[in-house]
């Protein structure tokens, strides 16, 4: 096997891992597992999938870690290829005790990201928000690559002298069906959103905002796809949604697949992303060129890094909180033309996976000699 993708946080068919990095590599004809919790039990797009067992809770994946590290080694491919922070013992160990290559795949900005968890008591999230990064730092050098998803995240790793390839997370177009199995709506507008549904990345704010344009009489509805975090309460979420009445108005079809992700988006007319913007500050979500790939006009909170990508033409900044600022920009999202062509063809030729995936293939091909 030339590559085994290691990962306890995500799912073993998370975009990003499976549909972005491993089917490039296996395209390529790169033999490539990976190994997660609640794998498939068959191969897909010629991946191979090795099963760490169940994971209900926090705790439960962190006892499998030391499964991780003895499962991998006995799989033994060239290169061992991790994506999660707590995984870094892990490649430390694999890369001491074997000859296989091991490569760090930094989603986010962790340190940043440890003073938002709700889950992390404040006393805690503190002093981790400060030995995160040190660790990643003191570790990278071990390592014999790192990737990273944004030059906001290399940049640390890059200031103290350690070679990173950036593979952005932009959508990979190259196989999506044409926007012709589309979805009914239950309205005459839809809003959709991607991502995981908790408070951080505006689910409160959205439903406010669904509610606000209910009252200026537009006939509208939510789809918000993706799956609820564990830290979120699912049941206040319910409980707010009865008390404003927009039951009727909000869909959750959960975490799809990729090409049936793109349909509803193909289906909607508006894509948020009223995102945390203390948050994201850092961040470049996928969703954004995805809304645009489906030639949606984007709603959003200020996030910095995207402004490097983002035309002005297609994307509507609001202030954070600001509901009645953010129902203006629905309603002039809705009432402007805007030509999905010319935003898909920016995305193919600018902002595509595809474009990205050539600098993996090249840092792999350094690794096998």
């Amino acid at each position: 096997m030339h590559s085994l993708h290691l990962t306890t946080a995500h799912t073993p068919t998370d975009v990003r891992i499976f549909n972005k990095e491993a089917i490039s590599l296996a395209n390529e004809g790169f033999d490539v597992g990976i190994l997660a919790h609640d794998a498939p039990a068959q191969d897909q797009n010629r991946i191979q999938f090795f099963d760490l067992g169940s994971s209900q809770t926090r705790v439960d994946r962190w006892k499998n870690i030391p499964k991780v590290a003895q499962i991998a080694k006995r799989l033994d491919p060239s290169i061992y290829h991790f994506h999660d922070p707590e995984l870094i013992p892990v490649g430390l160990y694999l890369s001491r005790t074997t000859d296989s290559a091991v490569v760090y795949d930094v989603h986010e900005d962790y340190g940043h990201i440890a003073t938002t968890r709700e889950w992390i008591p404040n006393p805690v999230s503190g002093p981790l928000s400060y030995i995160l990064p040190k660790i990643e730092g003191a570790t990278a050098e071990r390592f014999d690559a790192i990737v990273a998803v944004s030059d906001w995240i290399a940049t640390p790793f890059r200031d103290r002298g350690i070679p990173v390839t950036v593979a952005h997370n932009f959508p990979r177009t190259e196989s999506l069906p044409p926007a012709n199995n589309l979805v009914e709506r239950d309205r005459e507008y839809v809003l959709c959103y991607v991502g995981g549904l908790q408070e951080l990345r505006g689910i409160y704010r959205m439903l406010e905002l669904l509610e606000t344009l209910l009252e200026r009489n537009i006939d509208v509805e939510l789809w918000a796809l993706g799956k609820w975090s564990p830290d979120e309460n699912h049941a206040r979420v319910d409980r707010f949604i009865q008390q404003r009445n927009l039951k009727r108005y909000v869909r959750f079809p959960g975490y799809l697949a990729y090409d049936e992700m793109f349909q509803h988006l193909h289906s909607a007319d508006v894509g948020l992303a009223l995102l945390d913007v203390e948050h994201y500050k850092k961040g470049v979500p996928t969703k954004f060129f995805e809304y645009l790939y489906a030639g949606l006009p984007i709603v959003t909170t200020p996030v910095d890094a995207v402004d490097a990508f983002m035309p002005e033409q297609y994307c509507h900044v609001v202030p954070q909180g600001d509901t009645e600022a953010t129902a203006d920009a629905v309603e002039t999202a809705l009432e402007r033309d805007y030509d999905p062509v010319q935003m898909r063809s920016l995305v193919e030729a600018e902002y595509s996976w595809e474009t990205e995936a050539e600098k993996l293939v090249n840092l792999y091909e350094d690794l096998l000699g």
